[in-house]
């Protein structure tokens, strides 16, 4: 039966809906991890995550495939802490570093999802990097990773001052951190939390100094090239201590995650952290590890 011309509208229309409905919007990619809404995380297991959340990030945002995660990282996201808190004070007193300079006291809890007690505790660890200054086309000084270099400087350059920063907690090129929001606090630094706001408090953010420099081939002002290494021992060894003591204080370890990762769902996405190795940083978290373990250290049994 043909139908009456006058209908055709009617009949045209759900199916061009529907149709519509299919079709990619043309301004946002697609996530590079797949965010499973029932569970307030990402699909898989948390060392899967990791693997995901941990893709390579190269200039101007693009992310690269998946890599096997190095032993530290693969044998233990996920699971449960075996450093105690009478252990990590004990290196953290030895070394004259204080519970505040890593996101607050070991023994207050980390954030929570929408800041109720009924919502999930923080579980994953994002990394950053601040990509500033900028020096556009002039070359990146040498005297970046020094005492120097003011950017260091967190008494001059305290990112706790001005327009507000969004990270937890910022490392500069010699390895010193400054808490600017408690691990405690629910504070967002993403597009994914700013999208969804019920997100934030599950997410921890730490911001590694690193300047930037134009890339000659791109647009102008454009904050393409980062230094190379990207981060020095001494950032990959405070970061190693950062991630540690937010594990101990959840009690099993948090899911590392790229800024840029997390973000790839969304127009205008980030390019951070630049350069960095995550085989390092791993092996750092080895490292201390076994120093605070280390035979005649204390335990909670003493």
């Amino acid at each position: 039966m043909t139908p009456h011309p006058l209908l055709l509208p009617s009949l045209l229309f759900p199916l061009l809906f529907s149709l519509f409905l299919c079709l990619p919007a043309a301004s946002q990619k697609t996530a590079a991890c797949p965010w499973a809404a029932w569970k307030s995380g990402f699909q898989g297991q948390p060392r899967a995550q990791a693997a995901c959340l941990l893709r390579p990030v190269y200039r101007y945002a693009r992310i690269g495939q998946t890599v096997a995660l190095p032993a530290f990282l693969d044998r233990h996201v996920g699971e449960k802490v075996t450093v105690d808190r009478n252990q990590l004070r004990a290196y953290l007193a030895q070394r004259q570093i204080n519970e505040s300079e890593l996101g607050g006291a070991l023994d207050a809890p980390l954030s929570r999802a929408s800041g109720r007690l009924v919502s999930p505790v923080a579980r994953y660890f994002v990394l950053h990097d601040t990509s500033y200054p900028n020096f556009l086309l002039n070359p990146i000084p040498a005297a970046i990773d020094t005492r120097d270099w003011d950017f260091n400087d967190f008494a001059l350059r305290n990112p706790a001052r001005g327009a507000g920063p969004k990270g937890h907690v910022y490392v500069n090129r010699l390895g010193e951190s400054v808490t600017v929001h408690g691990f405690d606090i629910a504070n967002f630094a993403s597009k994914l939390e700013k999208d969804k706001p019920s997100l934030t408090g599950l997410f921890l953010h730490v911001e590694l100094v690193q300047p930037r420099k134009s890339d000659p081939a791109g647009g102008r002002g454009n904050d393409g090239l980062a230094p190379e290494p990207g981060f020095t021992p001494a950032q990959y060894e405070r970061l190693a201590l950062l991630y540690i003591a937010a594990s101990v204080r959840k009690g099993h370890w948090l899911i590392p995650a790229f800024h840029a990762v997390l973000d790839t769902g969304y127009a205008n996405g980030h390019d951070d952290p630049q350069n960095f190795s995550v085989a390092a940083w791993s092996e750092s978290i080895t490292q201390l590890i076994d120093i605070m373990q280390q035979p005649g250290s204390p335990s909670l049994a003493e």
